[in-house]
């Protein structure tokens, strides 16, 4: 298995992220620059607009960049959200099966390796995970 937990710093370099899921939500944030942005134009005696814009810009520069998965050419990394110094290099032909679990309080995507094991991430939008997945790992997954 070359599949395995390391740390951060030992991640390969070479490579260029093809793709990655992030938890800020950026186009949101966007949207509603939008929104605000077109209540100011149309009313601008409207301080909501304002408000609304000025609160978006500022979340989108200061609220922090979570990366939660990356998708190489070969291989994908999963990160550990309670530690971040480590995380889960993945190569896609020793993956079994993925799956998208629904729960009541939480969601999570779990992969099931070829020797049995699994990694198992908190997840918080099926439509992104499950196109990111399907786009890598399209022939794998499993319905639940």
């Amino acid at each position: 298995m070359r599949s395995k937990e390391l740390k951060t710093y030992n991640l390969p370099n070479e490579n260029q992220a093809l793709s990655q899921i992030d938890a800020k939500p950026n186009f949101l944030f966007v949207i509603l620059v939008c929104m605000g942005l077109a209540l100011f134009i149309y009313d601008r005696t409207n301080p909501y607009g304002v408000f609304m814009t000025l609160v978006s810009i500022i979340a989108m520069i200061y609220m922090p960049r979570v990366v939660m998965m990356e998708f190489y050419q070969d291989y994908m990394v999963m990160y550990n959200k309670a530690d971040k110094s480590n995380c889960a290099l993945i190569y896609y032909d020793e993956v079994l099966s993925w799956s998208y679990v629904w729960g009541a309080n939480r969601d999570f995507l779990l992969v099931e390796m070829t020797d049995g094991n699994e990694e198992i991430i908190e997840a918080f939008s099926k439509t992104l995970f499950e196109s990111h997945m399907n786009r890598f790992l399209r022939n794998k997954h499993k319905k639940q």
